[in-house]
């Protein structure tokens, strides 16, 4: 009995931790190796659309596919904030 306490309990806890406010991202600020960070995550996000799409992960430049890839992975690193130099 006093595990299905517990149980409920604890699913009421994690209930009202879901329902506090947002988390307030003004508190954040960029370090050093966020550029890097970024490039890494664009180019697994870039590497899974490619595979959802049958494409190879890395087209050779003469192919579409290239193309297609160097254009998602710049909308990726725009959503971040970055800018081509």
């Amino acid at each position: 009995m006093t595990m299905v306490k517990s149980a409920v309990l604890l699913a009421g806890v994690t209930l009202l931790a879901g329902c506090s406010s947002p988390p307030s991202y003004r508190e954040w600020t960029a370090s050093k190796e966020v550029p890097s960070v970024a490039f890494d995550e664009c180019t697994e996000e870039v590497d899974v659309t490619m595979r959802l799409r049958g494409y190879p992960n890395r087209p050779l430049p003469e192919t579409p596919q290239f193309q297609y890839r160097k254009e998602i992975f710049g909308q990726c690193m725009r959503r971040k904030g970055y800018t081509t130099e």
